[in-house]
Order: structure tokens, then C-alpha cells, then sequence
């Protein structure tokens, strides 16, 4: 894979959550570079979710080796979910909500299928 992504960091970001970022997206694919604004990664960006419950912005990549999520918890900082398949992306978030939002990003971006699909 070739495609490159970045993971948007706030203007207000605190370095342990900028070594965050890095550090756990480079558990799943290779980073290429930390800028001011964020994190390029190998990757292709599939879609995005806006404020939810306490998460202020989700990402959804697809990696070499999987399907990503990155997002930004207000309580707790970068939090950042691997699945192979992207409906095992829904899978890691604790929060009904926060699966719903990512779930429907996926099919919104066609990536999974309807429920009702054949």
C-alpha cells in the first residue's frame, strides 16, 4: 500500500497525546511522518464521525493489514481500535453509541453492507 493518511491532531493536543497517537498507530501500520497538525500513516482515510458521547472526532482507515479507528476521547485522549475486517471495527468500542456511529460511516462509505443485503 502506497496511499498515505493522516490522523488530525487538535490545535490543544498534549504530547503525551501526540506520543499516543503515534505510538499506537504504529502498532498496526507504518507511520511516516508526526506533523503539527497530525499524523501521516500508511493508509487510505474511508470516513470520519463528528462529536460523540465523549469522543470530539473519530477516523476510519483502512491499513495494510486491517481497518483502523483513531479518535480523540475527551477523557481519556487518543484511543486508537485494529480489526481485520471493518465489522470487527464496531466490535471494539465498549460504547453502543460510538459502534453505531462507526457502523453507520461504514455503510454510509460502502464498506460493509446492509443488514438487509443478500
Amino acid at each position: 500500500m502506497s496511499e498515505t493518511a493522516e490522523f488530525p491532531l487538535a490545535f490543544d493536543a498534549t504530547a503525551s497525546e501526540r506520543e499516543s497517537a503515534k505510538r499506537e498507530i504504529a502498532k498496526y501500520t507504518k507511520v511516516i511522518a508526526e506533523r503539527e497538525g497530525g499524523i501521516e500513516f500508511e493508509g487510505t482515510k474511508i470516513g470520519q464521525t463528528g462529536p460523540v458521547w465523549h469522543f470530539q472526532y473519530t477516523r476510519v482507515y483502512r491499513v495494510p493489514n486491517g481497518y483502523l479507528v483513531a479518535a480523540r476521547d475527551l477523557h481519556e485522549g487518543i484511543k486508537v481500535a485494529f480489526a481485520k475486517t471493518p465489522e470487527g471495527l464496531t466490535e471494539t468500542f465498549d460504547n453502543p453509541v460510538v459502534r453505531e456511529f462507526i457502523e453507520d460511516e461504514l455503510r454510509y462509505r460502502k464498506i460493509i453492507g446492509t443488514p438487509h443485503a443478500g
